[in-house]
């Protein structure tokens, strides 16, 4: 054996110094085959290393002590090959101790010449800790594959208390001024989410981005808490866990009730341990945040109102929201799925103009990347018939690569028959400005017939063929105010004040003469309500309509048929008023009126209700009948609907909302004697046959009558005979001063009463500012017996 103490003279030196040496050393003779052999000389590391004496060792070689030497002695001698080739080498082994304990080393062998031999010097460094180390992020590798979520942070703090030997541990996130903890393992369970201040020192470290350890008297740190374990807490660890962006998201921390030993490489491994714990914290936020995201597309695709298909690039649907399932008429989005776009909305005339092509134009489009829209395009509905849509195309793209199309569209149903009756409505109003206008003139010209007839039929006694010719001419100017009335009611003016009217009973009065209306080939059928059903209506009005309703029917009849009235009780509701686009929610008479006749084409049923619009031949109608029956019930605050196919007839449904107020009393008879007087009556009246024929039915029944043709100068009459007059008849709508100001000002100098009379409507009046509820206003024209007993009625009050 060679003895390295004595190599030098200064061998004591150099024992000390071997001695000291951190690490284990072996210095072993190299046998005859090359191989290491029994151990020349060891360092007092390598005896504590192995809790072996000096002596002991000496006696031993590496094929004793060295795991891969004894038992992998192929591997070994490559070892050996590798230093007697390079001079050195590094390997991991394990070496053995007397209690049986292999101890995991890294070893360093180096062959060189010591006193003319050949020897091993090998450095051994004990890696038990290291391998520990490792053994723990591995195990927290091992420990967390395929786990996420709560699981993968339950089980971390389950791992860590044990890797620690600790009593507990936690994870918690900075909530606001509060520690959120997220997972808790204390005292061999799981412990439920909780949270803690973190105005703790320990805390307020760590979140400062620091390490903290304190083996012993921890709870000294945790004074004025309410939380039991940090109470007794003797040992503390913890580390700051950093997100992505290197923010503080939290905390990773253990505990232990006894003083806590020092861990070598704890700071690294809860390093590592936090990492992994924040990256799982920072993926459970994202999911909950892309989670949150996706339901709130899911709730908005699934919510819009707006239909969403999705195509491929062979047009085919790969997903669809409710709403197109609900537009296009289908029962759920799986029978949407799978199928062509086009072949669903195909229609053989795609724009109900120009008929469509086989290539679909959402695909041509999106296929060349382009976008494509409409606002007055058609889709098919699953029952064949167009839904006028408006629709946007665009294409889909996904890491730059087309791959189909998103389809975007509305049904504009509600919007295309609120726009034709927004028209219908205009051309309404225009043609009723009109007729407003030429009914004002007619009924000028009816009020002078009107009167002398009615002067005449009183005078007249003796002469039977003359007065008959007379009541003649009477009835023409009744005819002549009935269409005055129509043309009032188409421009919806009203022309008289409505009053409650039994529906049940206008049909049963007029249905004599119904009958002579539709003639002897057509059966007339009535089913009405056994309730009464009283509208607030001029009966008159509701009259016309029946009337111009049995003579279309009679019209379309020409070959005999049947000709149905009923009447019932209705509910107009919300889901009404969403189908038509117009209606209030209320109790409703319905009429109906059918015919088994000819019917209407679809195309011209929007237009049946304008005014002279008809199908008849020249001279045989004069287009306002329906337009008459449309502008009453309008008038009422009514509605009408036609239903007809052709060749199967036409169905008319007439809605009158229903009042409570009881029926009113039946009209004046216009053929009683005509009332009069003595008193003296101011006319002012700008038409001067109007003005004449009223100032003879006046002076006939005995009254003196003052002429004026304008309020200004009845005005200045009125300042000189005040005294003298006893009632002002006046017009409305007269050059220079009008009603409401002519009125003003004879109120300022008498309160005598007043009565006007106007060609023009209430409604219209009122509009222009000409009317008003404190005066009493009669509509021409005026038949002679409703003037007198108006004017009557007035003298009598004062």
């Amino acid at each position: 054996m060679i003895d390295i103490t004595k190599l030098d003279q200064g061998g004591e030196y150099f024992l000390r110094l071997f001695n000291g040496i951190a690490d284990a050393v072996f210095i072993s003779e190299c046998r005859a085959d090359g191989l290491p052999g029994r151990y020349i000389e060891v360092n007092d590391v390598a005896c504590a290393l192995l809790d072996m004496g000096r002596d002991e060792l000496l006696e031993l070689s590496p094929d004793d002590i060295d795991r891969v030497a004894m038992e992998e002695k192929g591997a070994f001698k490559t070892i050996i090959q590798t230093i007697q080739e390079t001079g050195k080498t590094l390997f991991k082994t394990h070496l053995l101790r007397p209690d049986g304990i292999w101890v995991p080393v890294e070893i360093g062998i180096q062959l060189f010449e010591l006193g003319g031999q050949n020897v091993f010097f090998s450095v051994a460094r004990d890696i038990t800790l290291r391998e520990d180390y490792e053994a723990s992020i591995q195990a927290l590798v091992r420990s967390t594959v395929g786990l996420t979520g709560q699981e993968c942070l339950d089980e971390i703090v389950r791992n860590l208390c044990s890797w620690l030997n600790v009593d507990g541990a936690c994870i918690s996130l900075l909530q606001d001024d509060q520690l959120e903890i997220k997972a808790s393992y204390c005292a061999g369970q799981q412990k439920q989410a909780y949270s803690l201040p973190v105005n703790f020192l320990p805390f307020r470290e760590i979140l400062n981005g620091k390490f903290c350890f304190y083996p012993e008297n921890a709870n000294s740190l945790f004074v004025n808490n309410d939380d039991e374990i940090l109470q007794h807490v003797s040992g503390f660890i913890g580390c700051p866990m950093l997100g992505h962006d290197r923010q503080v998201l939290g905390m990773v921390c253990a505990h232990s009730l006894t003083p806590l030993q020092h861990v070598p490489h704890v700071e690294e491994l809860l390093s590592i341990i936090a990492s992994r714990a924040a990256a799982e914290c920072e993926r459970m936020r994202f999911v909950r945040e892309i989670s949150h995201s996706e339901e709130m597309l899911r709730t908005l695709f699934s919510s819009t109102a707006e239909a969403i298909v999705g195509i491929n690039l062979e047009g085919i649907i790969e997903f669809c929201n409710p709403s197109a399932v609900k537009i296009l008429g289908y029962d759920d989005e799986q029978d949407l799925i799978g199928n062509s776009f086009w072949q669903l909305i195909h229609s053989d005339f795609f724009d109900e103009q120009t008929p469509s092509t086989d290539v679909c134009p959402f695909i041509s489009s999106i296929t060349m990347g382009e976008k494509i829209s409409s606002e007055d395009g058609f889709f098919t509905h699953r029952d064949g018939r167009l839904i006028p849509v408006e629709y946007w195309g665009h294409p889909m793209a996904l890491d730059h690569q087309l791959v189909g199309g998103v389809i975007t569209f509305i049904d504009i149903s509600r919007r295309k028959t609120l726009e034709k009756q927004l028209q219908h409505s205009q051309r309404m109003e225009a043609i009723g400005t009109l007729t407003g206008g030429i009914a004002h003139d007619f009924n000028n010209i009816l009020t002078v017939i009107s009167g002398y007839v009615g002067l005449l039929e009183s005078q007249i006694t003796d002469n039977p063929k003359l007065l008959a010719k007379i009541q003649k001419i009477g009835e023409a100017a009744e005819r002549g105010s009935k269409l005055t009335h129509g043309l009032l009611a188409y421009s919806r003016k009203k022309s008289e004040p409505s009053t409650p009217v039994d529906l049940n009973a206008l049909i049963l009065n007029i249905q004599d003469f119904i009958a002579r209306v539709i003639g002897e080939r057509i059966d007339k059928i009535l089913f009405l309500s056994k309730h009464p059903l009283v509208a607030l209506a001029d009966y008159s009005q509701i009259e016309q309509v029946l009337v111009n309703l049995a003579t279309n029917a009679r019209d379309a009849m020409r070959d005999g048929g049947e000709l149905k009235i009923t009447t019932e009780q209705t509910q107009i509701d919300r889901s009404f008023c969403q189908m038509y686009g117009y209606g209030e929610p209320g109790t409703y008479a319905l009429i109906r009126v059918e015919d088994n006749g000819d019917g209407i084409p679809r195309e011209i049923q929007q237009k049946i209700f304008d005014p002279f619009f008809t199908t008849k031949d020249t001279g045989k109608g004069t287009g306002l009948g329906l337009a008459m029956v449309w502008g009453i019930v309008k008038q009422h605050k009514g509605y009408v609907l036609v239903d007809s196919l052709l060749g199967k007839g036409s169905e008319f449904k007439i809605y009158l909302p229903l009042t409570l107020q009881p029926v009113a009393p039946s009209p004046v008879n216009c053929h009683a004697q005509l009332p009069g007087g003595d008193e003296t009556i101011m006319l002012v009246e700008d038409d001067p046959l109007v003005r004449d024929s009223t100032q003879s039915i006046l002076t006939t029944v005995g009254y003196q009558v003052i002429v004026n043709d304008c309020a200004e100068a009845a005005l200045q009459v009125l300042e000189k005979q005040r005294e003298k007059i006893s009632l002002i008849l006046s017009d409305v709508v007269m050059p220079g001063i009008k009603g409401p100001e002519f009125y003003q000002e004879i109120r300022k100098k008498t309160q005598i009463p007043v009565i006007f009379m106007s060609g023009y409507t209430f409604d219209s009046l009122h509009e222009q500012g000409l009317f008003w509820d404190e005066v009493l206003l009669l509509n021409k024209p005026i038949q002679p017996i409703e003037l007198l007993t108006r004017i009557r009625e007035k003298l009598d009050m004062v």
